[in-house]
């Protein structure tokens, strides 16, 4: 089965009406099958999500943020191993300043699930050979 690792800008456009993404999110999202594709958001992934959530409107938000990803039946939290940890370490010492730890994070849980598909909209992936779903391949049949 493929593999779609989740980045915290995609859950963020999804739960943002304001948010740029906010469509295209609802685009991508609405045309994954989670019984076709291991859809996983990475633990610190959503450690960030609740953060930011927590911080732009309040605990309450970030609460119910938090419950909704946990009960989620179209993806799955998978906390990080030595292993993966040890690979985002490398690439993050490859990648310039404006490369976020997380980012390098997402790209090494990829790695790790053997796929190059991320559902988020940072530049850093696709310019790192993974795929943008929904945006570097458009015509990408989920």
């Amino acid at each position: 089965m493929d593999s779609i690792i989740i980045d915290s800008s995609a859950v963020i456009s999804l739960g943002t009406v304001s948010d740029s993404n906010y469509a295209k999110a609802k685009e991508i999202s609405s045309q994954i099958r989670p019984d076709e594709r291991l859809v996983i958001l990475p633990g610190e992934i959503f450690t960030e999500i609740i953060n930011v959530v927590g911080k732009k409107v309040g605990h309450d938000a970030a609460n119910k943020q938090a419950e909704k990803l946990i009960s989620s039946k179209t993806w799955v939290i998978e906390e990080t191993t030595s292993a993966i940890r040890k690979s985002t370490i490398k690439k993050f010492k490859k990648q310039p300043k404006s490369v976020s730890f997380t980012d390098c994070l997402v790209m090494a849980f990829a790695d790790e699930f053997a796929t190059k598909l991320i559902f988020g909209f940072d530049e850093t992936f696709r310019k790192n050979g993974y795929l943008r779903l929904g945006i570097d391949k458009e015509g990408l049949k989920l």
